[in-house]
């Protein structure tokens, strides 16, 4: 019967394991400020906001603050914010909705062409514990930005610890179901020996 002990207790340890991970989920909040563009038309400024709101997409919306919500939350916040890119005014933001991590960005055309349109700015992540913040500069004819906001949310948000979404139901029975037959597998392994001492008993 000792044999038996091992395995199950790989199984039991597993499952405790699992419930921890499907329960366990961080509760880092993340806030989104928006973006201001100026010197562009309002097509580019409607699209560019879609283009940057699409970097966090994939966060768990339990753990996401919208723009609109930030509004709601810190109205006169967020304007003192884009009127001076500080730690303190991303403080006051972090303090009024809660989130750890503050997304930001200010952006501008300095084309000289009026053909084509070229964006400058910065896009800030701000962390609320170490009240920091980290700059990401742009420079990019617009039709890159698309390649730019891809890189934006690799560096920026997909560095940050547990902002993917938690594990589907589907996934963790998957995960337990391959669990369970290691453990079985173990247990037929050891199984000629078990049952011979078992038979003795």
């Amino acid at each position: 019967m000792k044999i038996i002990i091992k395995p199950l207790a790989i199984i039991l340890t597993s499952t405790l394991l699992l419930g921890q991970i499907k329960t366990g989920q961080s509760t880092t909040k993340i806030a989104y400020a928006g973006i201001q563009i100026d010197n562009v038309e309002p097509w580019v400024k409607e699209d560019l906001i879609k283009k940057m709101g699409s970097i966090f997409e994939d966060i768990n919306p339990d753990q996401f603050i919208s723009t609109q919500t930030v509004q709601n939350l810190a109205q006169s916040e967020l304007k003192q914010l884009f009127m001076e890119i500080s730690d303190s005014s991303f403080q006051k933001i972090a303090d009024k909705t809660g989130a750890k991590y503050v997304f930001a960005g200010k952006f501008k055309n300095v084309s000289p062409d009026d053909r084509r349109i070229m964006i400058q700015g910065e896009f800030y992540r701000y962390n609320a514990e170490l009240k920091s913040k980290f700059r990401y500069e742009v420079l990019k004819y617009y039709e890159r930005m698309n390649d730019e906001a891809t890189i934006i949310k690799k560096q920026l948000v997909d560095s940050i610890p547990a902002t993917a979404s938690p594990a589907t139901f589907k996934q963790v029975s998957i995960l337990f179901g391959i669990i369970l037959l290691v453990g079985l597998l173990f247990m037929s392994m050891a199984g000629t020996s078990v049952w011979g001492e078992g038979s003795g008993d």
